[in-house]
């Protein structure tokens, strides 16, 4: 019971586990930094560049998201183009049709379905509820605790912890939810149909008579 738990939470292996936990830290370091640099940038340095600063710290979140992604992958013997290319495919479509401008695909789309994404393949890799989560819920609560605007910013310390970290646990119940049950659905249909096609591989004598006598029946 206990050893389910621990797979059910951390995962079938800790050492994989300990390597998520260890992604997810460098992953909430970075999305921190994507509002932290340029209001750093803008108090000490040229204000002008200012937005450019913010388009280069979201965009090195996403290269950082897309190198996790990679490690995962390996981890789970998966093609990493896979997940990534339907995720550019999904963000192109948003794209070109105008459903949302370039910003909101940067700064809010990419990087919550790049972070679903890292949350299926944690949980197809390794299971592990809570380090997959992990993966959303404190780059979110990293991003969101630097928020220049809205109902956060207007806050003080306290209330923008708490705020942040609302907006932390939403995200993980919906993307990061979402990502892990799919990542750990596939990985159970995976393992029930190769062992199905292992027992038959293993035991043809047990599939044969019955066909033969189903044949004969029918005769």
């Amino acid at each position: 019971m206990a050893q389910s738990v621990v797979r059910f939470l951390i995962g079938r292996n800790l050492r994989l586990a300990g390597q998520i936990l260890a992604i997810s830290g460098l992953l909430t370091l970075t999305a921190f930094g994507t509002l932290a640099l340029p209001a750093l940038w803008e108090r000490l340095g040229d204000p002008v560049g200012t937005t450019t600063m913010q388009y280069a710290a979201a965009g090195a979140f996403i290269l950082s998201v897309v190198a996790a992604i990679y490690i995962l992958s390996d981890a789970g013997d998966v093609n990493p183009w896979l997940p990534t290319g339907a995720v550019l495919l999904v963000l192109t479509g948003y794209g070109v049709t105008g459903v949302v401008d370039g910003p909101e695909l940067l700064f809010l789309i990419g990087p919550s379905l790049l972070l679903g994404v890292l949350a299926a393949l944690a949980g197809y890799a390794n299971d592990g509820a809570f380090v997959a989560f992990s993966l959303v819920l404190f780059p979110v609560f990293g991003y969101m605790v630097n928020a220049p605007y809205g109902p956060i910013a207007q806050g003080d310390i306290v209330v923008r912890l708490q705020l942040s970290l609302l907006f932390s646990l939403l995200f993980t119940f919906a993307i990061g939810t979402v990502g892990f049950l799919l990542g750990v659905l596939i990985n159970r249909v995976q393992t029930y149909s190769g062992d199905k096609l292992v027992s038959e591989l293993q035991h043809p004598d047990e599939i044969s008579p019955k066909h033969g006598n189903e044949n004969t029946d029918e005769a």
